[in-house]
This record gives structure tokens, C-alpha cells and sequence, in this order.
């Protein structure tokens, strides 16, 4: 487990910012994974949804993640209610990230198709 507490240091030779953006790249990995493995245990196909994390802090101990479902999952029997627990806890106890919520959305909403016709 990394430890947000301890200095970075980096070894002979590194940039310090350098060792810093590489451990908040693996963190950020880390959350991906835990994520992918909730969404799948709460019955959520991988080809019904993207995700996107959104850091919180500079360092990339705290996070939102935001979820955008297919149209074909927004009606069917995944349940999203204990995805961000299973998040949450797993975030906490494999890496010491907080997520601090998860945002649900159709995905028609990103690219803006469900607009109506403004001629009518």
C-alpha cells in the first residue's frame, strides 16, 4: 500500500515531479481496476458503459468517478446502487484513495442526440 503521508523521493538521478507522476499514474490504474471489477460484480457488462476518474486533489488521493451507461443498460437489471460502496472500500483498502462518490448519466447525454427539434 503507498503511503500519501511519506515525502516522495526519488531515487539518484530521478526527478522528484517525475517519481511524483508516475505514482499518481499507478494510483489512478489502480482505481480502473477496482472500478471495472465493481461495475462487473454488480452485473454490469463491460460493453455497456464508460468511465471516466476525475482526481480531486493534485497528488491523486481523492476522486469522482463518473459513469456514462449504454441506452441498451439504463433499463436492465444491473443494479448501480452498491457499485460506489464496492468502490469505495476496495479504492480504501488496496491503494488509501477516498472516491468520494460515483455519478451515473445515459451516454445519449454526453453527445447531446436526445436534443428536440427546434423547428417543431
Amino acid at each position: 500500500m503507498l503511503d500519501k503521508d511519506a515525502p516522495a523521493v526519488a531515487p539518484a538521478g530521478l526527478d522528484p515531479a517525475a517519481v511524483r507522476k508516475v505514482e499518481r499514474a499507478d494510483r489512478r490504474a489502480q482505481l480502473f481496476a477496482v472500478v471495472r471489477e465493481a461495475m462487473a460484480q454488480c452485473g454490469f457488462p463491460a460493453e455497456g458503459y464508460r468511465f471516466k476518474v476525475v482526481a480531486l486533489d493534485a497528488d491523486g488521493w481523492r476522486y469522482l468517478v463518473l459513469v456514462d451507461l449504454a441506452p441498451a443498460l439504463e433499463a436492465s437489471e444491473a443494479d448501480p446502487g452498491p457499485v460506489q460502496g464496492l468502490v469505495a472500500v476496495a479504492a480504501k483498502m488496496r491503494a488509501d484513495l477516498v472516491v468520494e462518490g460515483v455519478y451515473w448519466r445515459p451516454a445519449a447525454a454526453e453527445t447531446g442526440a436526445a436534443a428536440p427539434d427546434a423547428a417543431a
